[in-house]
C-alpha cells in the first residue's frame, strides 16, 4: 500500500517537548510582532506573521498529535493545502483580504525553517516516499 512507505512513528516525549518549545517561542514572537515590531516596516506588518504560520502549525500538530509528523512530503502536502486555504479561500471568507505571492513565499520559507529545526533535533530528515 502507498501509505505503508511513509513512516508513521509514535511521537516520543522528547520530540513533543521540542515542538512545544518551538510553539511557545513562535507564539511569543507573534505577540511581540503584533505589539511592537509591526510598527517598524512593511515586512513585520505583512510578512513576519506568515513566516511564523507554518512553524506554529506543525509545532502545534507535533505537540498534540500522537503520530510524529516529520516526513518532508507530508509536511509539504499539508503546507500546500494550508496555503490554499490561507491565501485562496480567505478571499471568499474574510472581506478585505488579498492574494499575495510574497505570502506564499513566506509560508514556504516557514516550512523550510521548520524542516531545518526538525533536522537539528532529529539529526536526519525523513524524505521517504
Amino acid at each position: 500500500m502507498f501509505l505503508d512507505r511513509f513512516s508513521f512513528k509514535r511521537n516520543d516525549l522528547r520530540f513533543r517537548k521540542y515542538n512545544l518549545l518551538i510553539l511557545i517561542v513562535s507564539l511569543l514572537l507573534y505577540l511581540i510582532n503584533i505589539y511592537a515590531l509591526s510598527n517598524f516596516g512593511n515586512f513585520f506588518k505583512f510578512y513576519f506573521d506568515d513566516l511564523l504560520a507554518v512553524i506554529i502549525l506543525f509545532s502545534f500538530i507535533n505537540t498534540i498529535y500522537p503520530i510524529k509528523v516529520d516526513n518532508f512530503w507530508i509536511i509539504l502536502i499539508i503546507t500546500i493545502v494550508a496555503i490554499f486555504f490561507w491565501e485562496y479561500l480567505a478571499l471568499f471568507i474574510k472581506p478585505g483580504s488579498i492574494f499575495d505571492y510574497f505570502d506564499i513565499l513566506a509560508y514556504l520559507i516557514s516550512m523550510g525553517i521548520y524542516l531545518i529545526l526538525i533536522y537539528l533535533v532529529e539529526g536526519e530528515l525523513n524524505v521517504s516516499i
